[in-house]
Protein backbone atom coordinates (compact mmCIF):
# COMPACT_ATOMS: atom_id res chain seq x y z
CA UNK A 1 0.00 0.00 0.00
CA UNK A 2 1.35 3.41 -0.96
CA UNK A 3 1.08 6.56 1.13
CA UNK A 4 0.13 9.93 -0.33
CA UNK A 5 1.14 13.06 1.58
CA UNK A 6 -1.80 15.44 1.87
CA UNK A 7 -0.11 17.86 4.27
CA UNK A 8 2.75 17.79 6.71
CA UNK A 9 0.49 16.27 9.37
CA UNK A 10 -1.76 13.94 7.39
CA UNK A 11 -1.08 10.78 5.41
CA UNK A 12 -3.71 9.02 3.31
CA UNK A 13 -3.42 5.38 2.32
CA UNK A 14 -3.74 4.70 -1.39
CA UNK A 15 -4.43 1.06 -2.22
CA UNK A 16 -3.52 -0.09 -5.73
CA UNK A 17 -6.70 -1.14 -7.56
CA UNK A 18 -6.06 -4.89 -7.53
CA UNK A 19 -4.32 -5.30 -4.18
CA UNK A 20 -5.89 -7.55 -1.56
CA UNK A 21 -8.03 -5.87 1.07
CA UNK A 22 -7.68 -8.64 3.67
CA UNK A 23 -6.20 -12.06 4.30
CA UNK A 24 -8.71 -14.65 5.47
CA UNK A 25 -9.04 -18.25 6.55
CA UNK A 26 -12.33 -19.89 5.52
CA UNK A 27 -14.12 -22.11 8.05
CA UNK A 28 -17.53 -23.80 8.20
CA UNK A 29 -17.86 -23.80 4.40
CA UNK A 30 -21.25 -24.60 2.86
CA UNK A 31 -22.86 -24.05 -0.53
CA UNK A 32 -24.31 -20.73 0.63
CA UNK A 33 -21.41 -19.18 2.56
CA UNK A 34 -18.69 -19.55 5.13
CA UNK A 35 -17.10 -17.98 8.15
CA UNK A 36 -13.89 -16.04 7.53
CA UNK A 37 -11.31 -15.44 10.21
CA UNK A 38 -9.64 -12.19 9.15
CA UNK A 39 -6.20 -10.75 9.75
CA UNK A 40 -7.66 -7.23 9.46
CA UNK A 41 -10.24 -5.14 11.22
CA UNK A 42 -12.52 -2.51 9.69
CA UNK A 43 -14.78 -4.96 7.92
CA UNK A 44 -18.50 -4.21 8.15
CA UNK A 45 -21.77 -5.98 7.35
CA UNK A 46 -22.78 -5.25 3.78
CA UNK A 47 -19.19 -5.03 2.54
CA UNK A 48 -18.63 -6.96 -0.70
CA UNK A 49 -15.61 -9.11 -1.47
CA UNK A 50 -14.40 -11.46 -4.17
CA UNK A 51 -11.78 -14.18 -4.28
CA UNK A 52 -10.45 -16.61 -6.86
CA UNK A 53 -9.68 -20.29 -6.54
CA UNK A 54 -7.45 -21.78 -9.22
CA UNK A 55 -9.52 -23.64 -11.79
CA UNK A 56 -12.83 -22.13 -10.59
CA UNK A 57 -14.91 -19.07 -11.35
CA UNK A 58 -14.38 -16.03 -9.08
CA UNK A 59 -16.53 -16.09 -5.95
CA UNK A 60 -18.34 -12.90 -4.94
CA UNK A 61 -20.39 -12.31 -1.83
CA UNK A 62 -21.42 -10.09 1.06
CA UNK A 63 -20.39 -9.84 4.71
CA UNK A 64 -23.51 -10.57 6.79
CA UNK A 65 -22.16 -10.24 10.34
CA UNK A 66 -18.93 -9.37 12.17
CA UNK A 67 -17.81 -10.53 15.63
CA UNK A 68 -14.21 -9.63 16.55
CA UNK A 69 -11.98 -11.20 13.86
CA UNK A 70 -14.71 -13.43 12.40
CA UNK A 71 -17.26 -12.62 9.71
CA UNK A 72 -20.18 -14.43 8.17
CA UNK A 73 -19.87 -14.35 4.38
CA UNK A 74 -22.77 -15.17 2.04
CA UNK A 75 -21.91 -16.19 -1.52
CA UNK A 76 -23.88 -14.51 -4.32
CA UNK A 77 -24.29 -17.92 -5.99
CA UNK A 78 -24.19 -21.31 -4.28
CA UNK A 79 -20.85 -23.10 -4.47
CA UNK A 80 -20.82 -26.61 -5.90
CA UNK A 81 -19.21 -29.42 -3.91
CA UNK A 82 -16.02 -29.22 -6.00
CA UNK A 83 -15.67 -25.48 -5.27
CA UNK A 84 -16.38 -26.04 -1.57
CA UNK A 85 -13.67 -28.70 -1.46
CA UNK A 86 -11.26 -26.46 -3.39
CA UNK A 87 -11.82 -23.65 -0.86
CA UNK A 88 -11.28 -26.05 2.06
CA UNK A 89 -8.12 -27.49 0.49
CA UNK A 90 -6.75 -24.06 -0.45
CA UNK A 91 -7.12 -22.70 3.08
CA UNK A 92 -5.59 -25.87 4.55
CA UNK A 93 -2.56 -25.89 2.23
CA UNK A 94 -2.05 -22.15 1.67
CA UNK A 95 -3.15 -21.12 5.18
CA UNK A 96 -5.77 -18.71 3.88
CA UNK A 97 -6.67 -16.64 0.87
CA UNK A 98 -6.75 -13.02 -0.20
CA UNK A 99 -10.02 -11.08 -0.33
CA UNK A 100 -10.47 -8.25 -2.81
CA UNK A 101 -13.13 -5.56 -2.78
CA UNK A 102 -15.94 -6.48 -5.16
Amino acid sequence: MNKLRVSDKEMVSVRPKDSAYAAAMARHISADGCQFVLARDKVAPGQRFRFKLEGHEPVVGTVRWVVADRVGFAFDRPLGRDSQQALTDHCRVMHGLELFLA
